[in-house]
């Protein structure tokens, strides 16, 4: 696991330097600790930093090349099956000079082109310079675990794993925020791909190659679809053994490493799945890692101390304080765009914990969009049957929760719930995702960004997605925009980035491309059935996991933000979003946002996530200008 960054200049005669990537490398050296590389080729400047992961030795330092000298690539991420294909490749007469992964693309590409990409089973993004052909590809592997932002400038093509390396480039236009994709963050919490928030600046989609060559217009294409064309009917039992088997071949692949392993383990059956597929092929004790809350209702360690019990690991728990909010200003800088996940924090408090033992961690992302784990999935199946009902019997109802305290968590949920049963199945999924609604994000923005703005759909990257999945059932869409939107988008750059910050790689079983091809030909009625979520995973849980684990209610890892912000954060909130010369009134209308935060204060309504979204937008902006 690594960082990555480089540049080719427009005009192919104009030399590279490694001053100019430099600055870059600078930006990432949280990403690789271990060591930094820098390669000049023509008119290709690549740069690399090192975490080492596999291959401790000098020979795997990067950027590297080819025999010849005419392929070089820098490399973030791991391929699993890189014995296979080093065995292949050595067949064919390759002579390998290094034990790394990453040094099998430069080969594959002699072999297969870009179509080296579809070999690969792993995480990855990286940069392939052909010197013969001076063509470049930038590619992110299926499912976006590792980032990849690139910039096309009049003068050269830049990219780096992460905004602020990016805009580091010595020559990089100065950073503008787009604000037509803050429109976007303030709806959904974060900057749908391939959008940026930088004026400029493109994040590669997963999934993608971007193919170039100096003085042409860049091209993208997707190089990977999975389709949902469900089995025939399979017995449930036979099911659960190939999930079972598909689990530990999974995790096997994740355990290669020279450096130490462990993994993040929840009070959630997914982080307990891979911990059991984990200690049951283990040679040694696994360290388990989690995060606690004072609050209890959000507090999951003693589920996770029960599974720890089962399998005997080397458990390490550490709580998150409502002072851990001190973190904001740091999170703010190295997530690099505006990011309102509020499990950021805990899953940074997470990666930090862990790293004070191992190098690698494995995850449970993944599990609740594969096999529909979200409330928002059960809702779908209900709101169908309360589409049913009188609308006299619907209004009624919605007049009777208008009465109570929209602060308490049920009446909220119910509230919600409610409203999104009303509208079709894309609005109501679109709308149940976002961390503003439409009709509260209309009366927020100021007059002036509401005039520039208008004729955007907020829903526009959920359509998109929606349309592109190759299903046929609008349940089976869903999962997809969760799949390919939610979770690249949300999940998996929180948790890149989070374990990034302490040097730290997670590698998520789940999101084995193959894997997940077998989970998307399951019938849907294996993951949802009645009300009962993640079904064909639930099956598998009871047979390796306590009853308690099995059954508890959701949480998710959410931090207790509805108090913090009646305490801890409420200061901060009025110093800076609040003030004078908030960078946000650009965008927002101050009295309509300072209404928002007493109406939370006041328990008229639960705004934290609203709240939040808003607090990161301000203090991004301030560092953007500062």
């Amino acid at each position: 696991m690594c960082g990555i960054a480089g540049q080719v200049w427009q005009d192919p005669s104009r030399p590279g330097d490694p001053a100019l990537v430099a600055p870059m490398l600078a930006e990432l050296v949280h990403r690789g600790p271990d060591g930094e590389g820098t390669e000049v080729v023509g008119p290709a400047t690549l740069g690399h930093r090192r975490l080492a992961v596999i291959d401790l030795s000098e020979a795997g330092r990067q950027p590297l090349a080819n025999a010849e000298g005419s392929v070089w690539v820098t490399f973030n991420g791991e391929i699993y099956n890189f014995r296979e294909l080093r065995e292949e490749l050595e067949a064919k007469g390759h002579r390998f000079r290094s034990n790394t992964d990453s040094e099998v693309l430069v080969y594959l590409y002699e072999e297969h082109g870009a179509e080296l990409v579809e070999r690969l089973v792993g995480m990855f993004a990286f940069a392939l310079w052909d010197a013969r052909a001076q063509r470049l590809l930038l590619a992110r592997d299926r499912a976006g675990q590792k980032p990849l932002h690139y910039r096309v400038d009049p003068d050269a093509l830049r990219f780096a794993s992460e905004p602020a390396a990016l805009l580091a480039a010595p020559g990089a236009p100065r950073p503008e925020p787009d604000r037509e994709s803050l429109f976007y963050y303030l709806h959904y919490g974060y900057v749908p791909a391939p959008r940026s928030a930088f004026a400029g600046a493109r994040k590669l989609p997963p999934a993608h190659l971007l193919d170039w060559r100096p003085g042409s217009p860049p091209l993208l294409r997707r190089y990977w679809w999975p389709s949902f064309s469900p089995k025939g009917a399979t017995p449930s039992e036979e099911l659960v053994d190939e999930l079972a088997e598909q689990l530990d071949r999974s995790v096997a692949l994740r355990m290669v490493s020279d450096v130490p392993l462990g993994a993040f383990l929840s009070g959630g059956i997914d982080s307990g799945l891979i911990t059991s597929a984990l200690a049951l092929q283990a040679d040694r004790r696994v360290d388990t890692f989690t995060i606690g809350f004072a609050e209890a209702r959000y507090d999951e360690r003693p589920l996770a101390r029960r599974v720890s019990r089962l399998y005997d690991t080397t458990h390490h728990e550490r709580v998150v304080p409502a002072e851990a909010v001190e973190l904001l200003p740091l999170l703010v800088r190295r997530y690099g765009e505006p990011f309102a996940d509020s499990s950021a924090l805990p899953t940074y408090r997470l990666a930090e914990l862990a790293r004070e033992r191992v190098t690698v961690a494995l995850s449970g992302d993944a599990g609740d969009e594969l096999f529909a784990g979200y409330r928002r999935h059960t809702a779908n199946a209900l709101a169908g049957a309360v589409r049913w009902a009188p609308r006299g019997a619907r209004a009624l109802a919605g007049s009777a929760l208008g009465g109570l305290p929209g602060a308490l968590p049920l009446v909220h949920d119910a509230r919600r719930f409610l409203r999104a049963a009303e509208l079709p199945l894309v609005e109501r999924n679109a709308t149940m995702n976002m961390v503003i609604k439409p009709e509260l994000a209309a009366g927020l923005f100021a007059p002036d960004a509401a005039r520039a703005l208008r004729g955007l759909d907020p829903l526009e990257p959920y359509r998109r997605h929606f349309a592109d999945a190759r299903a046929t059932r609008d349940e089976e869409r869903v999962l997809w925009v969760d799949f390919a939107m939610y979770q690249a988008d949300d999940i998996l750059t929180k948790v890149d980035i989070a374990t990034m910050c302490h040097g730290l790689e997670a590698r998520a079983p789940f999101l084995d491309h193959r894997l997940i091809e077998w989970a998307m030909q399951l019938r849907f009625e294996e993951k949802l059935r009645g009300l009962e979520r993640k079904r064909l995973l639930r099956r598998l849980a009871r047979r390796r996991l306590p009853p308690q684990v099995v059954d508890a209610p959701k949480r998710g890892f959410a931090l207790p933000l509805g108090d913090w912000f009646r305490g801890p954060l409420l200061p901060l909130f009025r110093e800076t979003v609040l003030a004078p010369d908030a960078r946000t009134q650009e965008l927002l209308d101050p009295s309509a946002v300072a209404n928002l935060l007493a109406a939370h204060g006041q328990r008229e309504a639960n705004l934290e996530h609203e709240l939040w979204a808003i607090l990161w937008l301000e203090l991004w902006w301030r560092g953007l200008v500062s």
